[in-house]
């Protein structure tokens, strides 16, 4: 008999064949969201922008806390309960959760409206944030059903249905802003912005629940019984503190930049921040992979670590390579010349793309094996070292704030590597991971090849969109030759690619 499971299966197979959904849904977040910004941008410039990125960081981290770890514990055991067709254990701790995020999020929702004219005025002294605060309001209490819903989809492993959802978001996000910043005044359009997310947030929230209605009504409707809460509630203690720990060090740098610079200079680190952030999230594996690592032990589970650490170091190295010597193009390309000020933001801030899908990775490794503790406790050790650098770097540079928004790019960086480090360093007394003999020679020379190809074309052309296009597509067919030339793409490699193709 043949056997199904994944011990039996070729890892790279696997992962190629579940990858479609997860990169789909990948470029629709990552990529719709990158195009949402860049036109947000050009449209607000500069000053807007910067009041609607710190609107957003404080909304961002007002969502974590009507959050607290809420959705990974639903998950977790909603799966657990759908796998075993357990249709009343389901309801009930769907409607348990459902009344705790109500009461977080009329807590949220009345802090944020008592305090916003302080934080406006007192904390950043900018009145044109008041308002924004206020609507904000609107699209917590939105999103938070709406992340909560999506839930009940991706227990059931429905993912056509969340590729869907996200769609749908974002499509409506950009059309209703848009909208938004044709007819209104510079007083109210940061505002009007948010009131943009909560129409489209509600509407999706509405298309989750009468899918879900109509796909399995009985998960919600019925009679609801007593289930056991103290497991539950354990495991929620921790997902709490890691979930509120990531967004504090997701906003850190926006938040305190926003009390250090002027608009302008706060508009030019987001926009090198988002873009960033957009193209680390081409060589995230780490969601495909999760299952997977769950599922294998021993040789297989450390070849696998090592075959996916090597994929994306093979991708990731060359393209901040790519990005540090065209970043004054691709700020120009997308957000404009106003931005270009900020262009040198992305050369310290380039390292994220190394770094982010390399700690997600790590964190997937430990979550995999049920060390989540670890993650947590590093991501927090790190937070603190970010804090502490950017108070530094602010104060040092507080009367130059393009000094200030580089320096605190920078330590953005430091505190992620020191977080990848302390990652490693876990890994390897955890689980004899050793990241030597990996084959990264080739790349670092294929890499080396290409950068002088960047160096000397950057010198000897007048750049434009059409010659910016034929040196990026050189410069990854150079990249890719040498390292084919140098035999650094192995018979293995184009299975997995002709796999992922098929």
């Amino acid at each position: 008999m043949r056997k199904n499971n994944i011990s039996s299966q070729n890892l790279s197979k696997v992962a190629a064949k579940s990858s479609i959904y997860n990169l789909a849904s990948l470029i629709v977040l990552k990529f719709g969201g990158l195009i949402f910004t860049i036109i947000l941008a050009r449209m607000l410039l500069p000053e807007l922008f910067g009041v609607y990125a710190l609107a957003l960081s404080i909304a961002t981290l007002a969502l974590s806390f009507t959050d607290w770890g809420m959705e990974n514990t639903f998950l977790r055991y909603l799966s657990e309960f759908f796998g075993k067709n357990n249709k009343e254990k389901s309801r009930s701790l769907a409607r348990y959760f459902f009344r705790i995020r109500l009461i977080f999020i009329l807590l949220v929702v009345v802090l944020i409206s008592v305090f916003a004219k302080y934080i406006s005025y007192n904390i950043y002294e900018q009145p044109l944030l008041f308002y924004p605060l206020l609507f904000s309001c609107l699209f917590i209490i939105a999103e938070s059903f709406r992340t909560i819903f999506v839930m009940f989809f991706t227990a059931r492993k429905d993912v056509k249905s969340i590729l869907f959802f996200d769609f749908s978001s974002q499509i409506l996000k950009i059309l209703f802003s848009v909208f938004a910043i044709l007819i209104l005044s510079d007083k109210i359009i940061v505002s009007g912005i948010f009131i943009a997310f909560f129409i489209s947030s509600f509407i999706t929230l509405l298309l989750e629940y009468f899918i879900l209605v109509k796909k399995d009504k009985q998960v919600l409707f019925g009679k609801k019984i007593s289930f056991e809460k103290s497991n539950i509630k354990d495991y929620w203690k921790f997902m709490a503190l890691a979930t509120v720990s990531l967004s504090v060090f997701g906003s850190i740098d926006i938040l305190m930049l926003g009390k250090a610079v002027s608009l302008e200079y706060l508009a030019y680190y987001r926009a090198s921040l988002g873009l960033i952030v957009s193209i680390s999230s081409l060589v995230s594996l780490s969601s495909i992979f999760l299952p997977i690592f769950t599922q294998i032990k021993g040789k297989r589970f450390n070849r696998g670590f090592h075959k996916t650490l090597r994929y994306i170091l093979m991708i990731s190295i060359p393209l901040t390579a790519g990005v540090i010597f065209l970043s004054n193009y691709l700020i120009k390309v997308f957000y404009g010349e106003e931005y270009l000020l900020g262009a040198s933001t992305i050369l310290f801030l380039s390292f994220l793309i190394i770094t982010t899908p390399l700690i997600s990775l790590y964190s997937t490794i430990f979550q995999s094996k049920e060390k989540s503790r670890v993650v947590s406790n590093s991501i927090i050790i790190a937070l603190a070292v970010n804090i502490i650098f950017n108070l530094i770097s602010v104060f040092i540079f507080r009367q130059n704030d393009l000094f200030a928004i580089n320096a605190v790019a920078f330590s953005t960086s430091l505190s992620r590597i020191i977080l990848l480090i302390i990652l490693i360093f876990k890994a390897r007394n955890q689980f004899n991971f050793k990241v030597n003999e990996i084959g990264l020679r080739k790349p670092f020379l294929a890499t080396l090849g290409m950068s002088i190809f960047l160096f000397i074309f950057n010198k000897i052309v007048d750049m434009n969109i059409w010659y910016g296009l034929l040196e990026i597509f050189i410069g990854v067919s150079l990249y890719f030759g040498v390292l084919f030339l140098l035999k650094g793409i192995d018979k293995e490699d184009f299975k997995l690619i002709k796999s992922a193709i098929k």
